[in-house]
């Protein structure tokens, strides 16, 4: 199974951050085809296999994504895209 985590600093404040993690959350089901949920701080995601999860506070945002095998090629891009993202909604 591949992995990807990364994490972020920022200065948005908890309640924005959760804001953005749910546009991301909500990205990330779109192309996955699954579905989202939060469990307090975390917004977590699964869907053919695939799992991510987005933890948040006041001045870190992280990100777990654990995709099965079929999946493993679209890991790079994968991370571009998180990376991107985090780039121009956390900065």
């Amino acid at each position: 199974m591949a992995q990807i985590r990364m994490k972020k600093s920022h200065a948005l404040g908890a309640e924005k951050a959760r804001g953005q993690i749910e546009l991301l959350a909500e990205r990330m089901a779109e192309r996955l085809g699954g579905a989202w949920r939060w469990h307090g701080e975390r917004a977590v995601c699964e869907a053919r296999g695939a799992k991510a999860s987005v933890f948040y506070d006041a001045t870190t945002v992280s990100i777990e994504v654990e995709l099965p095998f079929m999946m493993r090629p679209m890991k790079g891009v994968l991370e571009a895209k998180l990376e991107e993202y985090f780039q121009r909604y956390f900065t």
